[in-house]
């Protein structure tokens, strides 16, 4: 099993670990005999490698739903609050329509607009509200104005909650860099140990020896790349799961079908994790992951991968859960 993805790097790290031993009895079974890598790299530092870098992609896993979670709430207050700040306009319209407030109603922001101007509208809503509600002088109207049982005080909450979530959002994406970061200057360091590990074998033990001829690979051996296949699938309510479906690839020498999922609207490779492994023949797949509770938003990919360990990507398929 070659290297195709970041998280094929463990099993095939493993892959080595598993064959190193075998050349380590091999060569006489003794610490003084083991194989060692340039500056002295033992297995143990090689394994010391391999977990380092599964605990970096375990946590990337957990820091990418923390920021999910955080961009699904924010998201949620965002259209809340608007809606309340189109209630709060249309009062103004309702009840004020002469007076000098109606025409200082901000208007409502688009839900794509950056943090600063689509905060600016409300605070400027949550400024107007108090002048309404401190002015005793208006012709038919006692202050304080209240929404549906709902006033000033809530309003500004609303907001401060709003953004302490842009706040955690921010922090959460810059946590995920940085783990992203000390996980991705691992993976070079991976493979250059592989690919010294593959040099080394056949200088000890010559081309022929069975240990040799049976060295993991670290990239696919030389061929051509599949051809894709088109995903396509939906939220399916009476399953409570997404259903996947994709034509059956051609390629005679096809292995399997590798599902990987991202969590929100825009696949990221570098934080994909599989879900699924499917055998040749079946072309459908039923699962919930990235997709827990209601609003949440998973990319999928279906990989065609060939015994060789030549793989290739489907389109992306987006699925929102009602």
């Amino acid at each position: 099993m070659p290297i195709d993805d970041i998280g094929s790097y463990p099993p095939v790290m493993d892959e080595f670990s598993a064959h190193w031993e075998d050349v380590n009895i091999a060569l006489g079974g003794t610490p003084a005999t083991d194989l060692k890598l340039a500056g002295g790299h033992t297995r143990t530092q090689f394994i010391a490698l391999r977990n380092d870098i599964q605990v970096r992609i375990t946590a990337i896993e957990g820091l990418e739903n923390a920021r999910q979670i955080l961009a699904t709430s924010r998201d949620t207050k965002k259209a809340a609050l608007r809606e309340r700040l189109a209630q709060f306009r249309g009062m103004l319209r309702a009840v004020l329509p002469q007076s000098k407030y109606a025409p200082a109603a901000p208007v409502l922001p688009d839900l794509s607009a950056s943090e600063s101007k689509f905060l600016a509208a409300f605070d400027d809503a949550a400024d107007l509200w108090g002048r309404i509600d401190a002015d005793t002088t208006i012709a038919g109207f006692t202050p304080p104005l209240v929404i549906a049982g709902f006033g000033r005080a809530g309003f500004v909450a609303d907001i401060a909650a709003l953004r302490a979530d842009y706040t955690a959002l921010t922090t959460a994406e810059n946590d995920l860099e940085l783990g992203q970061g000390e996980r991705d200057v691992l993976l070079p360091v991976a493979r250059e140990r592989m690919v010294q590990y593959r040099a080394a074998v056949p200088a000890l033990l010559g081309p022929t020896h069975p240990l040799t001829q049976s060295l993991p690979d670290v990239y696919p051996q030389p061929g051509s790349t599949p051809t894709p296949v088109t995903l396509s699938g939906s939220w399916n309510a009476g399953l409570a799961q997404a259903v996947l479906n994709w034509p059956a690839s051609s390629e005679p020498t096809l292995a399997e079908y590798e599902i990987r999922m991202s969590l929100g609207a825009t696949y990221d490779e570098s934080t994909s994790t599989v879900v699924g492994n499917i055998p040749p023949g079946t072309t459908t797949f039923q699962t919930a992951a990235g997709l827990a509770t209601s609003g949440d938003v998973a990319s999928f990919k279906v990989f065609v991968r060939l015994t060789t360990g030549n793989v290739a990507g489907s389109n992306t398929l987006t699925i929102t859960r009602p």
